[in-house]
């Protein structure tokens, strides 16, 4: 894809001598949502970890946006790309307040106007400017994902990588966060990377996904190949007709 924003190539990762991603490539074009599928251990949540630079034993090249990911500075990095994590309380530290969590990227790199943007933010996902103030113990478990989604973009990257995003929530909360990447996706020209073991997640959210068993691609389709149940593989075929029992 020439408009790609990220292009996985032959990418492979070993953890000692254990290869849990093997000779992977995909390519994510600018404003796509781009989902990895499968089942718990397949790979798809290192891949991301790996795009991040959170695993360093790997072969392959990644390129963002254009750069290859090893040679771009962390900083820089932190600019054009962002991580959502599966548990939202993990990512926040329970001692600091909203605003400051959401704010602290923002500090880092200099930028002005943090506080504004702060409440900008929370704005943005649905929350009150008094939210800023409260610890994360006070936020339920789908405010505090509207949180770490808006600490991801406080530096204003055009690519999200989310893992599981919605799992660790209550099944009428992820139908509002899901809404809710949807509706930021479409305002602010955002690419996603999202990574989930539910293909109804993936459904919604995603123009393609690929699909993944023991560490390597299976399948790559088009959600309305999915919907039409044009697959190709027989594991895709079990996966898909696992999901829908």
């Amino acid at each position: 894809m020439s408009q790609s924003i990220v292009s996985v190539d032959h990418l492979s990762v070993r953890f000692g001598t254990s290869t849990v991603v093997d000779d992977v490539s995909f390519a994510v074009a600018r404003g796509e949502s781009f989902g990895l599928v499968g089942e718990s251990g397949s790979g798809k949540s290192t891949i991301l970890r790996t795009i991040m630079g959170l695993n360093h034993d790997w072969s392959g090249d990644i390129l963002v946006n254009g750069v290859p990911a090893r040679g771009t500075g962390r900083r820089e990095f932190a600019t054009q790309v962002q991580m959502v994590f599966q548990d939202p309380y993990a990512s926040l530290h329970p001692r600091h307040l909203i605003g400051a969590a959401i704010a602290e990227p923002m500090h880092i790199h200099g930028i002005a106007n943090a506080k504004s943007r702060t409440l900008e933010l929370l704005r943005l996902i649905g929350l009150g400017e008094e939210f800023a103030y409260r610890y994360p113990h006070e936020l339920s478990g789908g405010q505090r994902q509207r949180v770490a989604i808006a600490r991801a973009l406080a530096l204003s990257p055009k690519l999200l990588l989310l893992d599981e995003p919605t799992s660790a929530l209550d099944v009428s909360i992820q139908a509002e966060i899901l809404n809710l990447l949807n509706q930021l996706r479409a305002e602010m020209g955002l690419t996603y990377v999202i990574v989930s073991h539910n293909l109804a997640v993936i459904s919604y959210c995603c123009d393609r996904l690929m699909l993944m068993q023991n560490a390597r691609q299976i399948e790559t389709l088009t959600r309305q190949q999915l919907v039409d149940r044009d697959l190709t593989q027989p594991y895709s075929q079990e996966f898909l007709a696992a999901s829908t029992q």
